[in-house]
């Protein structure tokens, strides 16, 4: 299992790799993975550690569990990172190309930033900073802000970001990957300049998510603060 960081626990380890396995294609949709004996036996890992590392594959919509006949492998799901899009209705279909990533602000380097719920407890660092959208067939989905410590990314600039998942450019390019954290989420009314940047109307309900992203980096956390409409589509996702 040497894809990705042995720092790991044995199950993040299992899914990461099996992530990836499907992600190139390696399965195909509508085909069985191995079976939890065979990933065993192939990984070296009990029966817990394989299950959890199913089910975690299974909650973002890579695969669906059957009792009696296994992990049948699913259309890769349309995702927004750590978020994947669903629509309220099942008769809406949502495809790859209708959804957009803008970067509104490009990474900058500067001291952490204000207005965050979470801070760092060394913040005279230096974060990269930036602030993105996320649309759906022209419709804002949600409106980002995100800081992050720029020692272990110096490069971070020169990343290609339009259009990309940002914890995958983490993931391939300096095999950060995401663990777990903390968040606290609320409603509020839309007020400017947030009307302005999501095209809506002033005292809009939004919803409200800021985060504390915890890696297998332990000097490297990820703060986020996003804003999300969801009359139209529900943001599903693991924390």
């Amino acid at each position: 299992m040497s894809e990705v960081s042995p720092r790991l626990p044995h199950y993040q380890h299992l899914y990461e790799t099996l992530r990836r396995q499907l992600v190139k294609g390696i399965y195909e949709t509508g085909s069985l993975l191995p079976s939890e004996k065979e990933l065993q036996q192939t990984y070296k890992l009990t029966q817990p550690t394989v299950r959890q590392a199913l089910s975690m594959l299974a909650e973002e919509g890579f695969i669906k569990k059957y009792q009696g006949k296994g992990s049948v492998v699913q259309p890769l799901p349309i995702g927004l990172g750590m978020l994947s899009i669903q629509p309220h209705h099942p008769n809406q279909m949502i495809n790859e190309e209708d959804i957009r990533t803008e970067i509104i602000k490009k990474p900058q380097l500067m001291p952490f930033p204000e207005h965050f719920f979470f801070t760092p407890l060394n913040s005279s660092d230096l974060f990269y900073y930036l602030e993105r959208l996320r649309r759906v067939n022209e419709e804002v989905i949600f409106y980002e802000r995100l800081a992050f410590p720029a020692a272990e990314v110096s490069d971070f600039h020169k990343q290609k970001l339009e259009n990309r998942s940002l914890f995958n450019v983490f993931r391939n390019r300096y095999n950060i990957i995401v663990k777990g954290g903390e968040e606290k989420v609320w409603a509020t009314a839309a007020q400017a300049p947030l009307t302005k940047i999501m095209h809506i109307a002033e005292n809009t309900p939004v919803l409200r998510l800021e985060k504390c992203i915890e890696t297998n980096r332990p000097h490297f956390t990820i703060y986020s603060s996003l804003y999300a409409c969801t009359d139209t589509y529900l943001l599903k996702g693991r924390f």
